[in-house]
């Protein structure tokens, strides 16, 4: 499965370093690990072949904000917390991002998906026969 950003990203367009102390990196791979799956879903309906080859920094954007809440929600929600509240506004975000992407209302940025190219599907094998033959006696 492919996950869309990276920890470094993470910490650039999710949540701040400040905010994950404490927290192990594995913790914040799985948490994208896991919202790149619940991404997969909305991009193959929208007819994308996985798993993608290219994408930018919406598909990243959008894989942080949902592995945010993933995490901040193990670390402790408070929605008093002024921080802890935009984190939950990020993934409802994310989530209606997902599905305007899925109803092909948005189209992501540098997306390429793993459908053959035009010359690998030409270089396939193929077979060629003589039509059938018409005995009569």
């Amino acid at each position: 499965m492919t996950r869309y950003a990276t920890a470094a990203d993470f910490a650039r367009l999710g949540l701040p370093a400040s905010a994950t102390q404490g927290v192990a990196t594995a913790s914040i791979e799985a948490a994208l690990d896991g919202f790149a799956a619940v991404m997969g879903g909305y991009l193959q309906a929208r007819g994308y072949v996985l798993p993608l080859t290219a994408w930018g920094d919406d598909l990243r954007r959008c894989n942080c904000q949902g592995a945010a809440w993933d995490v901040l929600r193990v670390r402790g929600y408070d929605p008093n917390v002024g921080g802890d509240e935009a984190v939950r506004l990020g993934l409802e975000d994310a989530m209606r991002w997902l599905r305007d992407v899925a109803a092909a209302k948005v189209t992501p940025v540098s997306i390429a998906d793993s459908t053959p190219s035009e010359d690998e599907a030409s270089e396939q094998t193929f077979c060629v026969t003589n039509p059938r033959r018409r005995w009569s006696r």
